[in-house]
């Protein structure tokens, strides 16, 4: 078997970590792949039916959802992300980074937070429920994406091309629209993209203010019909929007060096606003902060207080179940990670990161369907004896690092660049393979992206819920588990802690990110 591999690595080119990265790739994206297959088996074979009047409802409130929230969401972080890099005005160094902080928080905890606020009980009776109160939720949550790519495409400009326009007559404003907006566009189309995607994949907030998606649906068929064959048809084609949005986001992060402007770089100058702009510019930073994180924690905190008294010994167990599958997630999901960057930088590796993609693009559910059938082949075949609890724990932390790997494969191949040709050849004349060369050289040269990408599938694995609700343990709960059982109970008071650990446990490597964001940026401060 092993020199079958290799003969057939070698008839295409591939060798080394170019191999090994095409085999992570493929553990990345096995579960999207059984998933589409299956989904084709059970529509040519009528088991499940594409003419389904709820499948209607659940494709049309997904595209509105997604619709609706990624233009506010994209305005949002689009001004942000200017007021921040091209203005000077009160509290923006510690606006700065703030506006990031909504990431800490997954939409189903705002949307628990708000679903309080504006319940019948709550200060502010407006009955935000339904697609107006999952499209506000991830307009405030999900601005940080659009808001992080803007900001680096505003930074990096050069103030050349703008001050042409200017004197050729052209405004302050229309000079924006007409030079710095285009330029910064497709850096904002990538960030929207992601916002998209995220929209579309997310369970919990739909769920809970009772918006029917697709998401929702492959839930119910799954869970209160049985009905796997449905259940996968919607996930195929759950997943087939999702590649599509992420074909999208590629193909604009390939046009991001539009933005670089002219050969004679220079930064543009702040534009220091005073009176009554800047006093605008600093309140609406402060009211997405607000939104975003400052109200809805604050209300958490509020509910937290009127919670069960004996809540907190029942959490230890859930806390260190969440922690202990985000921490073995992130290693496993960084190593492939870092294998499908390493090859990434030779052609065959590129092929590795696209195939990992889909793994990335593929909504939680979506994945963990993928792992229950690669399961239920196994059992079949007789490799496995059961799905006992460490088998689903195993099956749980494949499903995280297959979604989360190929978001850090960004991050660690931008930190190899560091390692240059000319170290690398050196290496390799003094005798060292390409294992020692990516041990010994490449991976201590690239340490702090991998701290970073580490952080950030620490994060996104600590905020995962549907994957988690389909695979985990019997008894075997998470913090996101918990939470969601409270609050699909309408005991927010329960729910309220279990969301505040979850968004703490995400602030301080959110945090961390940001502050390496700022350091690493073009033209930061």
């Amino acid at each position: 078997m092993a020199l079958t591999a290799a003969h057939t690595a070698h008839r295409f080119g591939l060798s080394g970590f170019g191999f090994a990265a095409l085999a992570a790739a493929v553990i990345c994206a096995a579960p999207a792949a059984i998933v589409l297959a299956q989904a084709g088996l059970a529509a040519l074979s009528g088991r499940a039916r594409l003419d389904d009047p709820a499948l209607g409802a659940a494709l049309a409130g997904t595209v509105i959802l997604v619709l609706i929230g990624t233009v506010i969401a994209t305005v949002l972080g689009g001004a942000a992300a200017w007021l921040i890099s091209q203005c000077r005005f009160p509290g923006d160094r510690l606006l700065s980074w703030a506006l990031v902080l909504p990431l800490a928080a997954p939409a189903y905890v705002l949307a628990y937070a708000y679903g309080g606020l504006t319940g019948p009980l709550g200060p502010v009776p407006i009955g935000l429920s339904g697609l107006a109160g999952a499209a506000f939720v991830y307009a405030v949550g999900f601005y940080p994406y659009v808001y992080l790519a803007a900001r680096a495409a505003f930074a990096v400009q050069s103030v050349c091309a703008e001050e042409a326009a200017r004197s050729l007559g052209a405004s302050r404003a229309r000079a924006f629209f007409t030079v710095s907006l285009p330029m910064a566009w497709p850096a904002i189309a990538a960030g929207a993209a992601l916002v998209a995607m995220e929209i579309a994949a997310d369970y919990g907030a739909a769920a809970y203010f009772g918006a029917q998606t697709l998401s929702t649906d492959l839930f119910r068929a799954w869970h209160a019909h049985a009905n796997l064959d449905q259940a996968v048809l919607l996930a195929a084609i759950l997943l087939g929007g999702a590649m599509a949005l992420l074909l999208i986001e590629r193909a604009m992060r390939g046009k991001r060096a539009f933005a670089g402007g002219s050969t004679r770089w220079r930064q543009a100058a702040s534009l220091r606003l005073t009176g009554l702009r800047a006093a605008g510019a600093t309140s609406f930073c402060l009211v997405l902060v607000g939104l975003g994180v400052l109200i809805p924690l604050a209300w958490l905190v509020r509910l937290a207080a009127f919670g069960p008294a004996d809540q907190i010994g029942r959490l230890w167990a859930p806390l260190a179940n969440t922690l202990t599958l985000s921490a073995l997630g992130a290693g496993v999901a960084l190593a492939l990670a870092f294998i499908i960057a390493l090859g990434a930088r030779r052609t065959a590796g590129g092929i590795g990161m696209t195939a990992a993609s889909i793994g990335y693009a593929a909504p939680g559910a979506v994945m963990a369907l993928g792992g229950l059938m690669a399961m239920g082949v196994a059992l079949d075949a007789g490799l496995v004896g059961g799905l006992g609890a460490m088998a689903a724990v195993a099956m749980l932390i494949w499903i995280y690092a297959a979604r989360f790997a190929a978001a850090g494969v960004g991050p660690i191949a931008a930190g190899l660049n560091a390692a240059t040709p000319n170290l690398i050849a050196a290496a390799r004349t003094l005798g060292a393979d390409r294992a020692r060369r990516a041990i010994t050289i490449e991976a201590p040269i690239a340490a702090p992206a991998l701290l970073a990408a580490a952080l950030m599938l620490f994060v996104e694995i600590l905020k995962e819920l549907p994957a988690t609700l389909i695979l985990r343990p019997f008894d075997f709960d998470t913090l996101a588990v918990v939470a969601h059982s409270y609050a699909a109970d309408d005991r927010l008071n329960a729910a309220a802690l279990p969301a505040l650990l979850i968004f703490a446990a995400g602030l301080f490597p959110v945090m961390l990110l940001t502050r390496g964001i700022a350091r690493a940026r073009a033209g930061a401060r």
